[in-house]
């Protein structure tokens, strides 16, 4: 069986990404990184194409894509040609378009039946002035593309929130707006592989930190999600149409979870170490479990 890798080239792979070629060597006979800058689209009369050195993407029996938000343009298309080439992969094209961005995420999350925060979208700073009045502070300000806690920006005053408004105006950003959930600075993350949430913890933010992200300086540890939350993050990752991912709640004070983000392309370091799961491994096992079906 042959397994290909599709993301940045193999000396730009971070820790995640290397981990997912350790275990796939175990348990595949080939595995391949291929740069999705480097794969090249073919149209013809017989058809579309993925080449990667020469040589057809179809030779591989799955390929599992390592997209993150600054690749999502390059390897949107090459998914697509996967799509259209009957490649088995976790998602289709349409879900990094999903999930690399936040608001198109809790969209479909929403249509779906599922509670996330209540947000804003607009292109207009005035009425992101507005909203603000409207809904009060704090409030947290989000750009679109935003990973691993960067991008999500907590505003408790009146001023900042203004500052900040008027300088994605300038920058012709859109401006995203989402109701602050007071809770203790925690949130939990669970890892969705099929039908099976493989892995799952919590993670705390740091003194002063809203954000409990790891990268922003959080500390995570273990946590078994309840059957309840569970059923939450496998409907999550139903909802955006990914097999493999990362999902993101939060509580309020009373205990209600909201689904704040579903990541297509998560880190594993951190939910490895705090939990001691080789989930790597767990990825790849499932893979081959979808090669096999």
């Amino acid at each position: 069986m042959k397994l290909a890798i599709l993301g940045p080239r193999e000396k730009m792979m971070g820790y995640s990404s290397k981990r997912l070629i350790e275990e796939g060597k175990k348990l595949f006979k080939k595995v391949d990184v291929v740069p999705a800058l480097k794969v090249a689209l073919k149209i013809d009369e017989k058809g579309l194409d993925a080449l990667y050195n020469g040589k057809s993407l179809k030779e591989y029996d799955y390929i599992l894509p390592r997209i993150d938000s600054k690749r999502a343009a390059i390897g949107y298309p090459v998914v697509r040609f996967l799509d259209y080439m009957g490649i088995k992969k976790p998602y289709f094209a349409e879900t990094i378009l999903i999930a690399h961005n936040k608001f198109m995420t809790l969209e479909r999350l929403v249509r779906n039946n599922i509670v996330v925060p209540k947000t804003y979208l607009t292109a207009s700073k005035d009425t992101a002035k507005e909203l603000v009045g409207k809904e009060g502070l704090p409030i947290m300000l989000k750009l679109l593309s935003g990973f691993g806690g960067m991008g999500v920006m907590y505003m408790e005053s009146k001023e900042a929130i203004e500052s900040a408004i008027d300088t994605m105006q300038m920058l012709e950003q859109e401006i995203c707006l989402e109701k602050y959930i007071e809770n203790p600075g925690e949130d939990l993350r669970g890892i969705v592989a099929g039908d099976e949430v493989i892995a799952s913890f919590k993670r705390i933010a740091a003194k002063g930190e809203k954000r409990a992200n790891v990268y922003s300086g959080g500390k995570a540890v273990n946590f078994k999600l309840t059957e309840e939350l569970e059923e939450v993050a496998l409907k999550s990752a139903k909802a955006v149409g990914a097999k493999i991912c990362a999902v993101d709640i939060i509580s309020d004070k009373n205990g209600k979870p909201y689904v704040i983000e579903v990541n297509i392309n998560p880190g594993i370091r951190g939910m490895e170490k705090a939990t001691n799961i080789n989930v790597a491994f767990r990825i790849i096992n499932y893979v081959k479990s979808e090669i096999k079906r």
